[in-house]
Formats: C-alpha cells, sequence, structure tokens
C-alpha cells in the first residue's frame, strides 16, 4: 500500500555575504519581498528548501 505525502517548499532568498534576507512560499514572493528591500534580480539567490510529510 502506498503512502500519500505532501511536498512542502520553503524559499529563501540569499544576499551577496550568503545570509538569508527573505523567507516566502513562492518564488514570485521572494521578488516582492526583495524589490521592497531595494535589492535588484540578479543581486540575490534564492534557496528552495523542500520537507516531505505524510499527508493523512
Amino acid at each position: 500500500m502506498t503512502t500519500p505525502i505532501k511536498v512542502m517548499r520553503k524559499y529563501y532568498a540569499i544576499d551577496y555575504n550568503r545570509r538569508i534576507v527573505a523567507e516566502a512560499d513562492s518564488e514570485e514572493e521572494i521578488d516582492r519581498i526583495m524589490e521592497k528591500k531595494g535589492y535588484k534580480k540578479g543581486t540575490y539567490d534564492i534557496l528552495v528548501s523542500i520537507k516531505y510529510v505524510e499527508s493523512q
């Protein structure tokens, strides 16, 4: 029997000093947050954390 799983993703923006400067549930949300903070696209990296959990 198979067990259903749920995939949970968290997105983090990393600046050039390798610090986490934003956390969100989507890449688009990261882009909006970073734009508000004054960062331009391409001046930060996006790290995606994926977690699998069993769903009921």
